[in-house]
């Protein structure tokens, strides 16, 4: 869907993102575009059997990475897409780094609930800024567990305390704590297949379980500006306690731009890649 000003947001769109914490382009990505991403999203499952549909990370990884995932390099490409690119350096500058994506199956019936969180408590940037593009690869219903927002919950730019939480039928069990958000503001994402969202590192945000008969899968970028440096050795350090999520091995990519903190493009390519 073109713009006519070239813009892929308008000028009260990108207040919007930084009022809200959040965004709704009102562009889709072509149909063919999200036929495709579904398509390998199939393959990604086939090649990983072994992997829960739950989350996948890092698919753009073509070897080894975080989970063991035998990814693809199309879920880079899909990730870089001219329009999602456009969008990204109204909202966070023209030098981006990207330094993540995820697969949320949310499978139908039994896809897990992600309770009320904030995505940057573990994430080694410093100083810490990350967009997420949230890209729907099915229809997102208000059945079949949107993501949803607390609106302004990123202005202070402050990462609240969360407390653990058991139980496995989550897909994180950190939680964050109540005393800091009032749950009746909540906002439901409800989009179709091909729309997109942006959204701010410092947003609460969660979601319920889908307990439909239709799959609710995304696919997400996490982008920072490039003026931010990404601590691989604190990353290492954090990998302690998760190790799933590779973050002492993640390569980065330049995808706009220049790096202007110093950060380090050799980790986590080629044959490190594989170790």
């Amino acid at each position: 869907m073109a713009i006519s000003s070239g813009a892929a947001l308008s000028d009260a769109q990108v207040a919007e993102y930084h009022e809200r914490g959040w965004v709704i382009p009102d562009w889709e990505l072509p149909a063919e575009l999200i036929a495709e991403m579904r398509a390998e999203y199939a393959a990604l499952l086939k090649r990983n059997p072994d992997i829960a549909s739950d989350i996948i990370l890092a698919p753009h990884q073509e070897e080894g990475g975080s989970m063991g995932v035998k990814g693809s390099r199309k879920w880079l490409d899909f990730a870089t897409h001219p329009r999602l690119m456009e969008a990204a350096r109204q909202l966070i500058g023209d030098d981006i780094i990207l330094w993540g994506t995820t697969l949320f199956g949310k499978p139908p019936k039994n896809g897990k609930e992600t309770p009320w969180h904030q995505d940057g408590g573990y994430y080694p940037i410093k100083p810490l800024e990350t967009l997420t593009m949230w890209i729907p690869l099915d229809d997102v219903t208000p059945e079949n567990g949107p993501m949803t927002f607390i609106p302004g919950s990123h202005k202070a730019h402050e990462l609240y305390s969360h407390s653990w939480q058991e139980g496995d039928n989550k897909t994180i069990n950190l939680v964050c704590d109540a005393e800091h958000f009032d749950e009746a503001e909540a906002e439901p994402l409800i989009l179709k297949a091909g729309q997109v969202s942006f959204h701010d590192v410092y947003m609460i945000h969660g979601s319920k379980a889908n307990h439909t008969e239709h799959r609710r899968a995304a696919f997400i970028v996490r982008l920072m500006p490039a003026t931010s440096f990404y601590d691989h050795a604190w990353g290492a350090e954090i990998g302690k306690k998760h190790p799933s999520q590779g973050y002492g091995t993640r390569p980065l990519h330049l995808v706009s731009g220049q790096d202007r903190a110093g950060n380090n493009f050799e980790i986590g390519h080629g044959a490190a890649a594989r170790a």
